[in-house]
């Protein structure tokens, strides 16, 4: 299901509040499309608009089922990870990025192909809105990479949490 921008919020201060106090692994991924305003004027409206929601339910298909996915806004969305650090967290960006958005979504009788660029962050036990300002700072940086860039935000320790769990159960 795709949470809304306030949906998303609110299961991001939940599951942070829970990494806080299980000292369990925590991360996000923002996706970020790229080109949305260039794409619309080349595909139709209509042909981006049926794409768009193809590319999630490929998301969704990756993710286990106590994973979240929600918009933050027009062509940007966020993942929510709890029990994942963030060497899981970017091998999952890099599987996104690989099984979802290198393959033509067929939309309107025609097949149309997004990018996108991807932030990564762990939590850290740090608050929600520190944790979503730091995910969104990885997306800015990886839209000035380029496309299907994969920017991670994290410390050593984020990175082995030793916690063995894998962020694509689908």
């Amino acid at each position: 299901m795709l949470l809304n921008r306030d949906e998303l919020v609110s299961v991001l201060f939940r599951e942070t509040d829970r990494a806080q106090r299980t000292n369990m692994p925590l991360a996000l991924i923002a996706i970020g499309l790229v080109g949305r305003e260039r794409r619309q004027a080349d595909w139709g409206t209509n042909l981006h608009d049926q794409a768009e929601p193809g590319v999630v339910e490929r998301i969704t298909q990756l993710l286990r089922c106590y994973d979240s996915v929600g918009r933050m806004a027009n062509g940007e969305y966020i993942l929510i990870l709890p029990g994942c650090g963030a060497r899981n967290a970017k091998t999952l960006a890099g599987r996104l990025r690989d099984e979802v958005f290198a393959k033509p979504i067929e939309a309107d009788g025609e097949k149309a192909r997004l990018n996108a660029c991807y932030g990564v962050v762990a939590s850290g036990g740090r608050s929600a809105l520190v944790v979503l300002q730091e995910v969104e700072n990885a997306l800015r940086r990886a839209r000035k990479e380029g496309p299907d860039s994969i920017e991670c935000i994290s410390t050593e320790a984020d990175l082995d949490p030793g916690v063995p769990s894998s962020p694509s159960a689908g």
